[in-house]
C-alpha cells in the first residue's frame, strides 16, 4: 500500500487491463496520463471527463515527464518491455504481462472502511487472488466499517486520556476480541 494522492502516474495502454490499472490509480488520488493511439470507450469517456489526460499517441520515452508510477498495460510485450526500460529504476513500475520486469504489483483490494485487504499471488494467478479476496469478502461484510470507525475512535480517546501504554494495550487488546467474537 502506498499514498498515490496527488502524485502523477502514467498508463501505456487504452484497452481492458489498462483501464482496470486507471480504475485503480484514480481510487488512489493519483493524477493520470494515458498513453495510447486508441483507447477504449470509457477510457475515452474518462478523458472527455478530464478525470484523466490521454496521450493519443505511440509512447515514447518522453511521455514519462513526472511520473511517479508507471504501468505498462498494452498487448504487445515489446512495447510493454520498452516502457519498464524507459522508466528504469527510480519509478514505481508495474508490467502488467510481464511483472518481473516491474518493480511492483498490483494486488485486488477489498476496502470495508478503514480495513483493507490486498491480496497478490504475485503474478502466479489473479483469478485466486480475486478468489481470496472474494472469500474475506464474505468474512468481513460492510459492518466493519463501522467496527473499525468505533475502534479508531476508542483508540484516540485513550491516547488523550492520560491512561499508561500498557492500559490502553489491554484495552485495545479486549475491543478487538468483542470485535472478533462478534463475527
Amino acid at each position: 500500500m502506498i499514498d498515490l494522492e496527488s502524485q502523477p502516474a502514467l498508463v501505456v495502454g487504452g484497452g481492458k487491463v489498462a483501464l482496470r490499472r486507471v480504475r485503480t490509480l484514480l481510487e488512489a488520488g493519483a493524477k493520470v496520463t494515458l498513453v495510447a493511439p486508441e483507447a477504449s470507450t470509457e477510457l475515452i469517456r474518462l478523458a472527455g471527463a478530464k478525470q484523466i489526460a490521454w496521450r493519443k499517441k505511440i509512447f515514447a520515452s518522453d511521455d514519462l515527464g513526472e511520473a511517479w508510477v508507471v504501468v505498462a498495460a498494452t498487448d504487445d510485450p515489446e512495447v510493454n518491455r520498452f516502457v519498464a526500460e524507459a522508466a528504469g529504476p527510480r519509478r514505481l513500475v508495474n508490467v502488467a504481462d510481464q511483472p518481473e520486469l516491474g518493480n511492483f504489483r498490483v494486488p485486488v483490494r477489498l476496502q470495508r472502511g478503514r480495513l483493507i485487504f490486498s491480496v497478490s499471488t504475485g503474478g502466479a494467478s489473479p483469478i485466486l487472488a480475486r478468489k481470496i479476496r472474494d472469500d474475506l469478502a464474505e468474512q468481513y461484510d460492510q459492518s466493519w466499517e463501522e467496527k473499525l470507525d468505533r475502534l479508531y475512535e476508542e483508540r484516540r480517546q485513550m491516547k488523550a486520556s492520560g491512561w499508561s501504554q500498557a492500559e490502553r494495550k489491554e484495552r485495545l487488546r479486549r475491543l478487538v476480541e468483542e470485535l472478533i467474537t462478534d463475527m
